[in-house]
């Protein structure tokens, strides 16, 4: 298969699909009348206006290490296929995988860091009222 048919096999559907997800939202947001006041932009908790400080704080303390895992996670799926690949004879199959997994180890640094900063704030581990 050609670099022409695999575009065209996947690239076309995958922007046909964006256009159309986004023609859709402009012609939608064209008849919708948007006429924002004060009230309907505040903000609402369970229904009524907020006031004062909140009653309760929802912890967060965990949310580093669920980054972790969600980044980490596609990155061991795709090794799991890579291993059953047959890479000994094929030098140009083996150059393309260490191509996605370098730009999968690119993309998902900065949200390695992220999460890791995210692990070690204190803030986020002390329990409030």
């Amino acid at each position: 298969m050609s670099l022409v048919q695999s575009l065209v096999a996947f690239g076309l559907p995958s922007i046909l699909t964006l256009a159309l997800g986004y023609g859709g939202y402009k012609i939608i947001s064209l008849m919708v009348p948007h006429n924002p006041t004060p009230l309907k932009i505040s903000r609402f908790e369970a229904g009524n206006i907020p006031y004062g400080e909140g009653r309760l704080w929802f912890p967060l303390q965990y949310y580093g290490y669920l980054l972790m895992y969600v980044t980490i996670e596609p990155i061991l799926v795709l090794l799991f296929a890579i291993a059953s690949a047959p890479l000994l004879g094929n030098f140009i199959l083996f150059r393309n995988l260490m191509i996605i997994i370098g730009s999968f180890i690119v993309l998902i640094y900065p949200v390695m860091h992220y999460s890791m900063t995210q692990i070690n704030m204190i803030q986020n581990w002390e329990l409030r009222q």
